[in-house]
């Protein structure tokens, strides 16, 4: 019996820890009730004693509420941030920018600001009494749903904006320059499906099945060469079925491959590196477009199709 008072009074000793902190009456206040009401609807809140913020989820999604001002009282709501950095999966800060512009014009509520490393989500609100605060919880859940999906879209029209920028000014920088003499060699183009470790999984010119899709090797044979032996430097260009290009960590293509075209009077086959993702699912069912390019010059167009 001794023994569960004890672990009883740890137990109110370390509720009453995370209540205490740096806040004025009115501000514990709110504090307590608003956890209160996540804990009657069954959000399992707790209390961040570093900022004395009350935090929970709701479907996956981390949210937390602080505290600022007396009279009344500033209430800020926030929802999970969106990483902002050069990972593959991080936003990038130039666009980032450019979706909370578009999204911060048409939301007067939620407000989004781009820091260095996030895109911080959050609604202020001024209430007397938490319960007005509350009161309107549910709305504040769709207006950051709403968001989420507003940020998403303008971020990938923004990107979508700033490569066709790019390329224009790729066009544009390579207009005045002769085509390259490599246009018109390669007369056809075969892929095949190669494992992590680079073994065959699917032979040339046989039918490409996304379940069993990882990474994907081309290769291209290419006419006779009656000039001498010469090293190029080839790039692959591959698109999605939804337009979207696969593109190498920090490059503006998906391969490259340093190829020396021998003189020959016969045909020769030059062979890319693999491209793709041991992920599953990273190739979807369609037709992918191919470029292969050299100095930036596209020489030759071709297509393959997942099944």
């Amino acid at each position: 019996m001794k023994k569960i008072k004890v672990i009883l009074c740890l137990l109110l000793m370390s509720v009453a820890t995370a209540f205490a902190g740096d806040l004025s009456p009115v501000q514990e206040k709110a504090q307590r009730s608003i956890y209160s009401f996540l804990l009657k609807n069954k959000y399992d809140p707790t209390v961040d004693t570093s900022d004395n913020s009350v935090c929970f989820r709701k479907n996956e999604v981390l949210y937390w509420i602080t505290f600022e001002g007396d009279s009344p009282l500033l209430y800020t709501f926030h929802r999970k941030a969106f990483k902002v950095g050069v990972g593959d999966k991080d936003f990038k800060s130039k666009p980032a920018i450019m979706a909370c512009n578009e999204v911060n014009r048409k939301h007067k509520t939620v407000k989004l600001t781009v820091g260095e490393k996030r895109v911080d989500i959050a609604i202020q609100v001024y209430a007397a009494k938490p319960e007005d605060f509350t009161a309107v919880l549910i709305t504040y859940f769709n207006m950051f749903d709403k968001v989420d999906t507003d940020f998403k879209s303008a971020y990938a029209a923004a990107i979508k904006a700033e490569r066709e920028h790019e390329n224009k000014l790729e066009q544009e920088a390579r207009k005045d320059l002769p085509p390259s003499e490599l246009r018109g060699l390669i007369q056809s183009a075969s892929f095949r499906l190669v494992s992590e470790d680079d073994k065959v999984v699917t032979e040339y010119d046989k039918p490409l099945r996304a379940f069993n899709a990882r990474y994907i090797q081309a290769a291209f044979e290419l006419g006779p060469w009656k000039e001498k032996a010469e090293e190029y430097v080839l790039q692959l260009k591959i698109s999605k079925p939804d337009g979207k290009t696969i593109f190498l960590s920090g490059k503006k293509y998906t391969a490259e491959a340093k190829v020396t075209i021998e003189k020959s009077k016969k045909n020769q086959v030059v062979e890319f590196d693999k491209f793709g993702s041991n992920k599953e699912g990273f190739w979807k069912a369609g037709e992918y477009k191919v470029e292969v390019l050299e100095s930036g010059d596209t020489i030759y167009q071709t297509s393959f199709n997942i099944l």
